[in-house]
């Protein structure tokens, strides 16, 4: 009896709504900070995609390395966070350098995230009901989420990158309100569970905090695709930091031209009434392999009709046929006469 009455009270300080008066100074600072990038990634997270890619590895692979360095018992606290900080910014400049990778490990992270939140409400049904979650549950959904996750992301990239942003926004504010609303009882509960340690289940004031997620998810990516999102694509910035120092050159728009030139009134500007009966000719006239170029050919018909007039006005005092330069030879004249006598 006395037992079940420690129980009840232990349960009911778990479940009370009382908010916490001593704040610890460094995780006071490390909250409001996490505020902040959380705040980033909800509004600018996709317009700023590089920071946003940076931010993202670093936080992820710090956390990976100090799992694993923890393991060692000669290094301190100060030692452990020092060395995975210094690594994770390595991890992080790649990332920005490399853009898929960049979108890989985003992708990543967006289905590790989405996978932990599958596995604790599985892992909330099966102890309502008495079952026993496997420990390579979370291992199969970490790999088949992440895969798929960074797979969609490198697909569809701009979709994807706004919707991790969002949800790392959620994330980020979810943890900032837990700590601050009841000292980050949410957040030891996942560590326990995926740990696979007892811990008793959530109350409804956990859950509250938990529905802050996808409410500033949806703001945010409302926010990002109407305001800060709106007209941007990340692969034309990508594009002219590539191109940088380059000369870009305005090229003609053809099918425009071609467009305005099939026109009937931009004809009649572009071809004078004395040349419409030469519309259907070739527009190349070529001899020998040469293009005959327009000044030639008006330069052959004004000399062949001079040399018409001549002819006419001399035909009763001479018997000699005027010509003009010099005669060309036969070779010459024969690739020249089938076009140049639809120009006499």
């Amino acid at each position: 009896m006395k037992n079940l009455t420690n129980n009840t009270r232990m349960i009911y300080e778990y479940c009370e709504l009382k908010l916490p008066i001593n704040y610890d100074l460094h995780w006071l600072i490390a909250y409001i900070s996490l505020a902040c990038v959380g705040l980033f990634y909800g509004i600018f997270g996709y317009r700023w995609w590089r920071l946003t890619m940076f931010l993202t590895s670093f936080g992820l692979s710090s956390l990976v390395f100090y799992i694993i360095l923890s393991i060692q018992p000669t290094l301190n606290e100060l030692q452990l966070i020092s060395i995975s900080c210094s690594i994770a910014i390595l991890f992080g400049l790649i990332n920005i350098l490399l853009q898929n990778v960049g979108l890989f490990i985003n992708g990543f992270c967006f289905g590790l995230i989405i996978s932990i939140i599958t596995f604790i409400l599985w892992d909330i049904n099966d102890r309502t009901n008495g079952i026993i979650t496997s420990f390579w549950l979370i291992i199969g959904l970490i790999l088949i989420l992440g895969i798929i996750c960074s797979i969609l992301t490198l697909r569809f990239q701009k979709f994807m990158l706004i919707i991790i942003s969002s949800c790392l926004s959620g994330v980020c504010q979810m943890f900032v309100l837990d700590y601050f609303l009841q000292l980050s009882i949410l957040l030891r509960y996942i560590h326990k569970r995926l740990l696979f340690e007892t811990t008793p289940l959530l109350c409804i004031r956990h859950w509250i905090i938990v529905f802050i997620l996808p409410i500033i998810m949806l703001f945010s990516i409302v926010i990002q695709y109407t305001c800060t999102g709106k007209n941007y694509d990340h692969r034309d910035s990508w594009h002219r930091i590539i191109s940088a120092g380059r000369k870009h050159y305005r090229t003609a728009n053809l099918k425009k031209i071609r467009r305005h030139y099939e026109r009937d009134t931009l004809r009649r500007q572009i071809i004078p009434d004395e040349s419409n009966r030469f519309r259907h000719f070739y527009h190349i006239r070529r001899t020998n392999g040469d293009a005959l170029s327009s000044d030639l050919i008006q330069n052959i018909r004004q000399q062949s009709s001079t040399a018409v007039c001549l002819t006419n006005n001399n035909n009763d005092n001479t018997s000699t046929i005027v010509t003009t330069g010099t005669p060309p030879t036969r070779k010459d004249t024969d690739s020249t006469t089938t076009t140049l006598t639809h120009l006499i």
